[in-house]
């Protein structure tokens, strides 16, 4: 932060109440100066023990920032930005989806844990969570198939659970380590596990152990700190929509990696607007829909007309799992022809996720996919377009 001159915060979490997570807050904030705009934790204070309400750590840490952080819950979203979202999975021992949680007395195992995405790239953060949130997540499929993660627990033998590994499959693992003889991380039983993965992921420390059993290293290669005696270990994940890549970036290396993208696989055009009530250039629109699992950021993402123009969908922000959103023209190149096109539908890469063809347009009237469940199939029939998916339906509340 110091050599990127960042002053200000604008989302600060942190996952639980020990001090190797929340213990640095104090130094950041008021010995540093630097600014929080919006802090948060797990919340349930009134539930922790009175040797952690009157430790001197803790109460810097509320002094600080604790008491005016808010508390996540699972299923809580923190608004960072349209193309981003952040999901709260975890909090307190709880997941999402989990009715009367048995909640664990554990305080690694209460903390928070989140699903970043941002263009098709997703990311899991679990803190120190282990088997008993782990498995609980798993079985509810709840973050499956994302491009990184960071090791749960430092690479502790208690976390990285095989359930848990088995849906995450990711193709990058961050561990955020020291060189602790106490503790022992990362684990080589643990290295071992991300090894054994197909396909294996690419594993970086922050910094190398040198304490010996249990205790293991990932190839020189890849640690941030081999002496582990400074501040450095700064490993630095960031995403490039426009190439549908993400970069590792350690010590003088760089490495790319392919977005999965698994979101896009999932987003198709549920229907056309050709001849809007009032403008064409203004009104016409096109709604698409997300049949994924995971929210789908639409940064990057264009429609595409048998000519070539485009409308760009970077407005429609994040659409969530079996949600859908309309963006209309708006003055934008390409138009939707009265005769007839077929539109396209353009991820970041360049890749073609879905096509809409139709062969005509009446004024008001929405050409819609049928698979897609239009609103009032059940309640009329509806006029079948070329094709055996397509239909049309009156607009409403247009003009």
């Amino acid at each position: 932060m110091d050599k990127l001159g960042i002053t200000k915060i604008d989302h600060l979490v942190t996952s639980h109440y020990h001090g190797d997570h929340y213990g640095g807050v104090p130094g950041l904030v008021t010995s540093q100066g630097v600014s929080v705009v919006k802090a948060y934790d797990r919340g349930a204070k009134d539930r922790l023990p009175a040797s952690k309400l009157n430790d001197g750590d803790y109460k810097d840490y509320q002094t600080s920032l604790g008491d005016r952080a808010s508390g996540l819950k699972p299923g809580d979203k923190i608004d960072l930005d349209p193309a981003m979202t952040v999901t709260c999975i975890a909090s307190s021992g709880a997941v999402m989806g989990e009715q009367n949680p048995a909640l664990s007395s554990d305080e690694n195992d209460n903390s928070v844990a989140l699903l970043i995405q941002f263009a098709g790239f997703g990311y899991f953060t679990g803190g120190d969570i282990e088997r008993h949130t782990e498995t609980n997540i798993a079985a509810r499929h709840l973050v499956v198939n994302v491009d990184a993660c960071k090791a749960s627990h430092h690479g502790s033998d208690t976390s990285s659970s095989q359930e848990l590994m088995s849906d995450l499959k990711p193709s990058v693992i961050v561990i955020s380590n020291g060189d602790h003889g106490g503790f022992n991380h990362p684990r080589k039983v643990i290295l071992d596990r991300y090894a054994a993965m197909s396909p294996p992921p690419k594993v970086f420390q922050t910094n190398k152990y040198t304490k010996g059993p249990p205790g293991g290293n990932v190839p020189d290669e890849f640690i941030g700190d081999l002496e582990t005696i400074d501040d450095d270990g700064t490993i630095l994940i960031t995403v490039a929509p426009s190439t549908a890549q993400f970069f590792v970036t350690w010590r003088s290396s760089v490495l790319p990696f392919a977005i999965k993208d698994t979101a896009a696989s999932s987003a198709v055009i549920e229907s056309l607007l050709p001849r809007p009530p009032g403008p064409d250039s203004v009104n016409e629109q096109v709604t698409v829909r997300n049949r994924g699992p995971i929210t789908l950021s639409m940064a990057g993402w264009v429609l595409r007309d048998e000519s070539g123009k485009v409308w760009k969908l970077d407005s429609a922000g994040a659409v969530n799992p079996g949600g859908s959103k309309t963006i209309q023209r708006n003055g934008m190149a390409m138009n939707l022809k009265d005769n007839g096109d077929t539109i396209s539908l353009i991820a970041p890469d360049g890749s073609k996720k879905d096509e809409f063809y139709y062969d005509g347009s009446q004024e008001g009237v929405i050409d819609c996919d049928r698979a897609l469940s239009c609103r009032n199939h059940e309640e009329r029939p509806l006029a079948r377009r070329k094709g055996d998916g397509r239909c049309s339906e009156v607009s409403k509340g247009m003009g």
